[in-house]
Formats: C-alpha cells, sequence, structure tokens
C-alpha cells in the first residue's frame, strides 16, 4: 500500500491546487458574473467574493485579511457592493461560482477520487484551527453543496486558504511585508518582481526583490511547515490517496 508524509503531500499538491483553483479565478465567465451582478470588474467580485465571509466588516479589514492586494483596490471593491447585496451574499455567490466550476469540470471524473478529495480533504481543513486565518476560517463555514463535483471543488479552494493563511503568516514572521513577498516571489515571470507589483496595483518605487530573496524563499519553506500538523491528521496511506487524487483530479479537470 502506498503511504505518503504530511510533508511529501504539501508538496505533491501545491501545483495541483494551484492549477484548479485559478481556474475559475480567472475565468471570464466568473469576471462576467460579477459585472452581471453589478460589479464595475471581475477583480472587484473577486476581492468582496472571497473577504465578504468576514460580514460588512470596514474595508481596513478586508485588506489585513486578504493581504496581498493593494489597500485602495480593497476599498474601491468594497465600497461597490450592488445594490440589495451584503458582502455575505457576494461570497455566497462566489462559492456558487465555485462549485458550479466542480460541477463542470469535474463531470466526468471518478467518484471514487473525488470522494477522497472531499473526505479527506475536509479532515485535513477541520483539523486547523480557525485562528490561522480569518478568511480560512470563514470559507470553513460556509454551506457546503449537495453535489460531490461541487464540494469537492470547494474543498480543494479551502485547501487553497488553508495554505493562504499559512502563508501570510509566514511572510510576516520572516520579516517581510505582503509587497515584499510579491515583489520577491519566487515564480517564473510575469508573476514576480516590480511589474508584477505594478499590475497588482501597487505603485514604486520599489525595493530591489534580491534584498530580500533568502526571506522570501524561507516564507516558501516556513509555509509548508505551519500547515504540516493538519495534513499530518491522516493517516499515511491517506496522505498517499489524497495527493494522488488531488494530482490526476485537478490535472485531468475539463476547464
Amino acid at each position: 500500500m502506498a503511504t505518503a508524509t504530511a510533508a511529501e503531500t504539501i508538496d505533491r499538491v501545491f501545483a495541483p491546487v494551484q492549477q484548479f483553483t485559478r481556474g475559475y479565478l480567472l475565468a471570464k465567465s466568473t469576471d462576467a458574473y460579477g459585472v452581471e451582478l453589478g460589479f464595475a470588474s471581475g477583480s472587484q467580485f473577486w476581492v468582496v467574493g472571497r473577504a465578504g465571509v468576514l460580514g460588512s466588516c470596514p474595508a481596513e479589514v478586508a485588506a489585513a485579511a486578504i493581504a496581498f492586494e493593494p489597500f485602495d483596490a480593497v476599498q474601491r471593491a468594497w465600497h461597490a457592493v450592488p445594490s440589495g447585496l451584503t458582502h455575505y451574499d457576494v461570497a455566497l455567490h462566489y462559492r456558487d461560482r465555485i462549485t458550479a466550476w466542480g460541477d463542470r469540470s469535474f463531470a466526468y471524473t471518478d467518484l471514487d477520487a473525488l470522494g477522497a478529495i472531499d473526505t479527506l480533504g475536509r479532515r485535513i481543513v477541520d483539523a486547523a484551527p480557525g485562528a490561522l486565518g480569518a478568511l480560512f476560517a470563514g470559507w470553513r463555514q460556509l454551506p457546503v453543496p449537495e453535489s460531490l463535483q461541487g464540494r469537492a471543488a470547494l474543498t480543494i479552494h479551502l485547501i487553497r486558504e488553508l495554505r493562504g493563511a499559512a502563508h501570510i503568516a509566514a511572510v510576516l514572521a520572516c520579516g517581510l511585508t505582503p509587497l515584499d513577498a510579491i515583489l520577491a516571489a519566487p515564480h517564473p515571470p510575469p508573476r514576480t518582481g516590480p511589474a508584477y507589483a505594478e499590475r497588482m496595483g501597487y505603485r514604486g518605487p520599489f525595493r530591489d526583490p534580491e534584498e530580500v530573496r533568502e526571506q522570501r524563499l524561507e516564507a516558501e519553506r516556513l509555509t509548508a511547515s505551519i500547515i504540516v500538523p493538519y495534513f499530518a491528521s491522516l493517516a499515511p496511506d491517506e496522505l498517499a490517496l489524497f495527493g494522488a487524487a488531488v494530482e490526476t483530479t485537478c490535472s485531468a479537470a475539463v476547464v
């Protein structure tokens, strides 16, 4: 029987989770849905859709929870909620986009693999304390859909939110600001450096990313370390099953 460690599984699922979640995050259909709701852009829908689990709090609180978005952009989105909707309503709409994406992209996926993702993934996220991050805790409390495909998609999103919460803590623990983390992000272009920061809405002058390169790499290592105990709530054979299910399912998703 195949087995894996928590650290191995975290490393194994990172890219597939990112790949799958970027599908609906960057989809033109998601942006269009937000515009149809009444937002000026899909990015505003994303900001409120993601942070709306906090309720109608001040924009400063939402920006703090998101961490990596410029405050001005969060503030504009936060104050642009369409008439008749609350911030929490928008979060529910965004959840529905995720679960609909799962229904569509996992329509022909092996049900056993989806069941493993949903059941084992939920055990991982339920093992983590809500104190890890407000957005993670808020998304974990959202109602789940009936369909297995939708539930699996939402669980994958929760795994992303789990890592995202840990990453904020790790970045700060390494003495970095969120902007530092963006400038020195260890990703291939264009998702790193000053040009990437500008596309996100930040304005220079910026520091030289090389000044914080080692701290940024340490933040990546610490992020994985923080979530090891929660993945370790699964047995070694369950970790192997979860890793394989996420890897094969997300890679084969129809988008």
